[in-house]
């Protein structure tokens, strides 16, 4: 049986909750964690990475450069974000761990996915994330993140009419003013109704 490729990876990142999550997300593959390109080749001077990860900063480049003049050819895949891109991001990478990608628990793409299968999928996520980042108190957080962007929406769609929005939603008119208060939704997409 032919010995599989073990993906190397190197992060560049201060963020230590980006670090736990890369070395989570992706327990096949060997993620080196170095504030810089300078201490990423100390630590691991002779090692040629598959994959370069940076979390942006003005001196991306420079570092990315640093590595390839080292490793003497530049890494197949270099991502640069900021630290939100890259921990979307790191679903992605945790594909291509062990050189294929991994399998999904639901091979449906998003797009086919039922309401409660793409919402279950997505707030999965959300805690996953809220656990290594030692997070607390999720059941308002996530209630006010789903409420905001749904009365927004609903506004835009009633063309800013709060009876109807009110009416869609099955809340009183003066709940639906509250909350938009709350909220700080914006009354130019909320206009009177």
């Amino acid at each position: 049986m032919p010995s599989k490729h073990v993906l190397q990876i190197l992060l560049l990142t201060a963020d230590p909750d980006l670090a736990e999550l890369y070395r989570h997300e992706c327990p096949e593959g060997v993620v080196t964690i170095a504030k810089d390109a300078a201490s990423a080749l100390r630590k691991s001077p002779k090692r040629r990475f598959d994959a370069v990860i940076v979390e942006s900063r003005k001196d991306w480049m420079g570092q990315v450069q640093a590595l390839c003049e080292i490793a003497g050819q530049a890494p197949p895949v270099v991502l640069v974000g900021a630290t939100p891109f890259l921990r979307r991001a790191s679903e992605t990478v945790k594909g291509f761990t062990n050189g294929g990608l991994s399998k999904r628990t639901n091979s449906k793409l998003p797009q086919d996915l039922g309401f409660d299968e793409y919402i279950s999928a997505k707030l999965r996520d959300f805690v996953r994330r809220m656990k290594l980042g030692a997070g607390s108190d999720l059941h308002p957080l996530i209630i006010k993140a789903v409420e905001k962007p749904l009365i927004a929406l609903v506004l835009e769609e009633t063309n800013g009419n709060q009876n109807q929005a009110a009416a869609l939603l099955g809340l009183n008119r003066n709940t639906l003013r509250k909350k938009i208060q709350e909220l700080k939704i914006p009354l130019a997409k909320a206009k009177k109704g």
